[in-house]
């Protein structure tokens, strides 16, 4: 009985703790598991960091290599070509058109008959003015030598005197009328347009003529508000005539209107633009460039070649093989180029091309260096 019932509490002790063993040995197979795991999974990453370092090839990119160059800060504006004189010539006097000396599209001289009027009234009052001047001249002189005499009176030498000057005047009124029969060019020029017909009556203030002057034109542009104080001791600029396959030509300036013209603010400025052979017609579209500041010396890249992050901006240059992030200062926007205040300097590879791929530190391949950015595109 006794043996049996050792046997009994044996089994039952055994039966007891393989439960726990049981749970022991599943505890630490999952410690060592883990274990196992924890390493391997390090091993993996160390494994791919250092395939990937293996794998990366340098990107291949393009730099600038940045020198002091001279910037002009321009601005670009639409303009309109006008004629130097556009003249209206009037009639003076009345009358009736007797002969028409021109033709439309005529070049004509100062001082060039264009019309005559009828001019026999005016030659008929003229002479009877004479006449009377004559008489009245004859009457003073023998009235000044009967005064000298005592003869007469001083007063009525002085009422003939005074007649004799009306007269005077009435002659040279006459021999005026008479001349403005005679319609004239005040200006070398081109006639553009003739309204007198012959036979037609004219009064006076009725247009005769018009007559344009292009040996040289002015050309006017309406400078922004914003921008007239940079311009104002402008003395020249570049006039670009588009409908004359873009021809480059220079203008000097004539005047800088002291009051904007309109409600958007824009101040005239008037240009005026040698025009020898007559190609450049009033009503043609030009576009002005006018240069507002000159930076001699200036660090410009491409404003592409910027990388803005926030209120950061910086781009990557060249070292050792490497990009290296550099942050930078901008001052004046030329066209696509921006000035570089602050953080580069003369001498330094500016990534100009393939910026955008990169990291700081990341290994570089120049596969071109331009010292002008306009060398971009050129193979």
């Amino acid at each position: 009985m006794n043996r049996s019932s050792f046997k009994i509490r044996i089994l039952r002790f055994v039966w007891g703790v393989i439960p726990w063993l049981m749970v022991a040995l599943i505890v630490a197979f999952i410690v060592i598991m883990w274990g196992r795991i924890k390493e391997e999974k390090i091993r993996l990453e160390d494994a791919k960091k250092a395939a990937m370092k293996k794998e990366v090839q340098p990107v291949g990119v393009i730099t600038l290599t940045l020198k002091p160059r001279r910037l002009l800060d321009k601005i670009n504006l639409p303009a309109q070509v006008e004629p130097y004189e556009d003249v209206l010539i009037k009639a003076e006097v009345p009358g009736q058109v007797v002969k028409v000396f021109v033709e439309e599209g005529q070049a004509i001289e100062t001082g060039q008959i264009l019309v005559q009027l009828d001019d026999r009234d005016y030659r008929t009052r003229l002479a009877r003015i004479e006449a009377n001047y004559q008489l009245a001249k004859l009457d003073y002189n023998r009235t000044a030598a009967l005064a000298k005499m005592k003869a007469t009176s001083i007063s009525k030498l002085d009422s003939i005197q005074a007649q004799l000057k009306d007269l005077e005047a009435q002659v040279s009124e006459a021999q005026l009328a008479l001349s403005r029969t005679r319609i004239t060019s005040p200006l070398c020029c081109l006639l553009n347009e003739i309204n007198a017909k012959q036979g037609n009556f004219v009064a006076v203030g009725d247009p005769v003529a018009r007559i344009l002057q292009l040996d040289q034109v002015k050309v006017t542009v309406g400078i922004p508000e914003s921008d007239v104080a940079a311009i104002f001791d402008l003395d020249k600029a570049d006039v670009i005539i588009e409908a004359l396959d873009g021809l480059l030509v220079t203008g000097h300036k004539i005047f800088l209107s002291r009051q904007p013209r309109n409600l958007a603010r824009l101040y005239d400025l008037e240009l005026i633009v040698p025009n020898p052979d007559g190609r450049i017609l009033p009503g043609m579209f030009a576009r002005v460039e006018l240069v507002k500041q000159v930076f001699n010396r200036a660090l410009a890249i491409p404003l592409y070649a910027v990388i803005t992050q926030g209120d950061d901006r910086f781009v990557y240059i060249e070292k050792e093989s490497r990009a290296k992030k550099r942050n930078i200062k901008l001052g004046a926007l030329v066209g696509w180029q921006v000035q570089v205040t602050s953080g580069l300097k003369a001498g330094e590879r500016v990534i100009v091309v393939g910026h955008r791929l990169l990291d700081d530190g990341q290994l570089v391949e120049i596969v071109k260096n331009v010292n002008d950015p306009r060398e971009i595109l050129k193979p």
